[in-house]
Order: structure tokens, then C-alpha cells, then sequence
């Protein structure tokens, strides 16, 4: 076994082990909801530490937003972003099967060293009543943020909007 192991960290250098992943998925949920609640208090300074300096947001087929350019929106207005309720950050992979919920639903997290891809829905579900049917719908955004360990822990590089006002009903796009 230790020798599999060992081939296995010589072959993939840069991949981690599955404790390891669950130990960044949680780190990075805890940052998620960490922001929520700074959101949530109307304390933009602690949201705005979730963010490497260098952050950028990219929402599709619109200019990069580097986060100095937000930041200023975002400290003057604070007191209107509060979140829905019962908003957080989770992890729920396979949400075609196991569902959708309110907030960022983390559903697939890829680490490599001090790298972090993490693919998520940002959005709210609801029940909604379809030829007498009730059916599960989200509506949100795919996101795809890439995140860095830094010597303050898990922070936030990027930001990139793949999809927006997307709509899922039981799990599967509808256009």
C-alpha cells in the first residue's frame, strides 16, 4: 500500500489525496459563509477579505471587473446585499441526482497543490406546480471560481459567470 502510495505522489506530484480534498472543500465553505455573514452584517471589509488583491470577476461576454473597481460598490452599498434567507455555501455534488438549493451549492472541487478550481450553482430553488406536477427549479448562475492558499488560507483569485438567469427544473436545463 505505501509503495502504491508512493508511485501514485511520484506520477501525480500535484494531486491530493480524497481527505485532503474534503479538508479544502470544507475550508472553502467555511470562507463562503464566512463572506455570507460579513455580507449579511453589512461588513464589507471582512466580506472583501474572502478575495486574493489581484481578484477578478468575469461575468460572460462582459469586461473582466478587477476588484478594486467592485470594492467600491461594495463598501458604499453594503446595507442593500444582505442575502436571502437561509443562503449559505454547501457542498451537494451531483445535483442532476441529489437536487439543488439556496445559495452556492459547491458541486465539483478539482485541487492541485495550492490551487483550487471549484464549479458551483449560485441561485435558489423552488417548488413550482407544472401540469399538476411538482418539480424542483433553480434559477441562478454556473460559476467556476479558482481559488489560492494563501499563508491566510483559502482565498478567492477568480470569479467566472458561465451561465446567467439559468434555469433548471429537477436538475436539468430547460431553454
Amino acid at each position: 500500500m505505501k509503495k502504491a502510495l508512493l508511485i501514485l505522489m511520484l506520477v501525480v506530484p500535484s494531486a491530493v489525496l480524497p481527505a485532503e480534498r474534503d479538508d479544502v472543500i470544507k475550508q472553502i465553505v467555511a470562507a463562503y459563509n464566512n463572506a455570507i455573514e460579513a455580507m449579511n452584517r453589512g461588513d464589507a471589509e471582512t466580506a472583501l477579505k474572502t478575495d486574493t488583491d489581484d481578484w477578478v470577476s468575469i461575468t460572460l461576454n462582459e469586461k473582466p471587473q478587477p476588484k478594486a473597481e467592485l470594492a467600491f460598490y461594495m463598501r458604499r452599498d453594503i446595507a442593500s446585499m444582505k442575502n436571502p434567507p437561509g443562503w449559505i455555501a454547501f457542498w451537494k455534488p451531483d445535483y442532476e441526482h441529489n437536487g439543488t438549493g439556496n445559495g452556492i451549492q459547491l458541486y465539483d472541487v478539482q485541487v492541485k497543490g495550492d490551487e483550487a478550481i471549484v464549479l458551483e450553482l449560485v441561485g435558489g430553488t423552488r417548488t413550482e406546480k407544472m401540469d399538476g406536477v411538482e418539480h424542483q427549479v433553480w434559477g441562478g448562475s454556473h460559476v467556476r471560481d479558482t481559488w489560492v492558499k494563501t499563508g491566510e488560507g483559502w482565498k478567492r483569485r477568480k470569479h467566472e459567470k458561465m451561465t446567467v438567469n439559468e434555469r433548471m427544473v429537477d436538475g436539468r436545463t430547460v431553454r
